[in-house]
């Protein structure tokens, strides 16, 4: 009996489970708060405003870190050790979502001007110290309130942050309740 070398197989095996990170699995909602795990890719609508993705929209694949509040502790004993048990202790995850045009400008303009008083305040402890009269205290105080500033626009330009972790969920506070709405709920981890 001749057999066809080219014929397909006469009997198939269901495909193997693909990885779907849009699969509710990787995400959901706990109450005012969104639980994701590494790999979610939440739905293409803004997670600030609720506003459905459009060509002005960015989509980003981002990456999501959690330290143990405990670490920062170490700072009084060393600024080298609390950055050594933090690389070691950190939890990451990549996740992708979407914000809307308005939103991702407000937070390139708090990024952007964050950066600008970093600049400036470098510059102003650099004059602090090169005063030829000896150091002048208005640059030095201008030059810290200036670093003081910028480290806080960095860190409320980030429109999400990651307030728990447990189990490999990440708990993350700062979408909108409407986009929460929008997601499923599930047993919570927390």
């Amino acid at each position: 009996m001749d057999e066809n070398p080219y014929a397909p197989p006469a009997e198939t095996s269901p495909p193997p489970d693909l990885y779907n990170p849009f699969n509710s699995a990787y995400y959901f909602r706990d109450g005012d708060f969104l639980v994701v795990r590494d790999g979610a890719e939440l739905p293409p609508t803004c997670m600030r405003t609720n506003a459905p993705a459009d060509a002005g929209s960015w989509r980003k694949r981002v990456t999501l870190a959690w330290t143990p509040p405990w670490v920062f502790f170490l700072l009084l004993i060393n600024l080298i050790v609390l950055i050594v048990v933090m690389l070691f202790v950190q939890k990451r995850a990549k996740i992708t979502y979407t914000l809307s045009a308005p939103v991702r400008r407000a937070i390139v303009w708090k990024q952007s001007v964050g950066g600008v008083l970093l600049v400036a305040s470098v510059a102003l402890i650099i004059l602090f110290f090169a005063a030829e009269d000896g150091p002048d205290p208005v640059f030095g105080l201008t030059g810290i309130v200036s670093l003081i500033v910028s480290l806080i626009l960095f860190i409320i330009a980030n429109p999400i942050k990651v307030v728990k972790f447990r189990d490999d969920w990440f708990r993350v506070k700062g979408c909108s309740p409407a986009f929460l709405a929008g997601l499923p709920v599930h047993v919570s981890p927390f």
